[in-house]
């Protein structure tokens, strides 16, 4: 059999080969991770087929990226399969470049796939707008989080504490699944010495299990809200490392519980026009006005406002969001400047 007839097989040895490693560290990565980038990658080879393109999977080429993101993009494509109706989501096409980044590395090809908006006709078809146009908290949408919050503790006690952790922390749903309240709790003054917001609050919480990638971060308790709701949250888990999840369920369970119950709610975009994430985007805003003391960009913030204040302010919200790099709040914030993108949810 040929090498081209035999692709999959030399397409499944190469990812058996790379596949477990995390692609910029030396870690491994999760199961779920890796069965979503071999998913990704044999979906990608199979679509250049269909394109015409009969390249083996060592010999992926800077063309076969470009059909690749002309199709992604609804544009006019050669082969048997009619271009798409619809483009696909510039973060659908960034994720599936990076995935080929990581593959073109593993064939001995760093470098080879460039930025999206070399291969597109249209670059804004693959630009992600990072930056808010609309404020996705409860609050804009005249839901009071207390209230919706209620109706979710009547079922699910656990469930409602975990959102009132990412209303008061601005949690993750497995960050607020998976925290330990009675450990949690650090003083100022034990923070990193280098931790640039260790001088403006007394205490932060210590938040790592459940985080993206596993990053620890601090996030700050500065008001007798977010006090009365750790106090609270140590009474549901009251042994040294118990979490806020129930101990009855696997992690799995408690998460699947989590978007069971919050849907059975109505906490949807459909129903009521929000979901469980805008309570982060309530947070970051919260927070902002807590440092700037003016509104952020997206609520209607004075955009004459002190450029520095404003600076520092994003880089504190996107640091206890979980977050390095601070232009990243902009999808909570939004920006002064341009205001015709669409917000990205992180």
């Amino acid at each position: 059999m040929g090498r081209n007839q035999d692709w999959r097989r030399q397409l499944a040895a190469i990812i058996d080969r790379h596949n477990e490693m995390h692609a910029f560290r030396h870690k491994p990565i999760s199961h779920s991770t890796r069965a979503a980038r071999r998913q990704a990658l044999f979906r990608m080879f199979e679509l250049l087929r269909s394109l015409g393109y009969k390249a083996a999977p060592d010999h992926l080429g800077d063309r076969h990226v470009k059909a690749l993101v002309r199709y992604w993009c609804a544009e006019p494509v050669e082969g048997c399969v009619p271009a798409r109706h619809q483009p696909c989501s510039a973060a659908y096409i960034q994720q599936q470049l990076s995935i080929l980044r990581v593959y073109a590395g593993w064939i001995g090809k760093a470098g080879m796939v460039r930025e999206a908006e070399v291969y597109a006709d249209n670059p804004f078809m693959v630009t992600r707008q990072y930056a808010a146009q609309h404020d996705h908290s409860w609050a804009a949408k005249g839901i009071d989080p207390a209230e919706l919050i209620k109706q979710v503790v009547r079922i699910d006690p656990y469930v409602g504490m975990q959102l009132r952790l990412m209303l008061a922390f601005g949690m993750r749903r497995k960050e607020a699944v998976m925290f330990a309240p009675q450990v949690a709790e650090v003083p100022a003054f034990a923070l990193p010495v280098d931790h640039p917001s260790a001088l403006c609050f007394l205490s932060f919480l210590s938040i790592k299990r459940g985080t993206k990638g596993g990053r620890l971060r601090y996030t700050a308790v500065r008001s007798d809200e977010q006090r009365q709701v750790l106090d609270e949250v140590r009474e549901l888990a009251r042994t040294r490392h118990g979490h806020i999840g129930n101990p009855e369920l696997s992690l799995k369970q408690a998460l699947d519980r989590f978007s069971n119950v919050v849907r059975s709610t109505g906490m949807t975009r459909k129903e009521l026009g929000v979901t469980a994430h805008g309570l982060r985007h309530q947070f970051a805003n919260d927070l902002y006005f807590d440092l700037a003391h003016v509104l952020s960009p997206v609520r209607g913030g004075d955009p004459a406002f002190d450029p520095e204040v404003r600076r520092d302010a994003y880089r504190q919200v996107a640091e206890q969001l979980g977050h390095h790099r601070p232009a990243v709040s902009g999808a909570y914030l939004g920006s002064v400047r341009g205001k015709g993108g669409a917000g990205h949810e992180t």
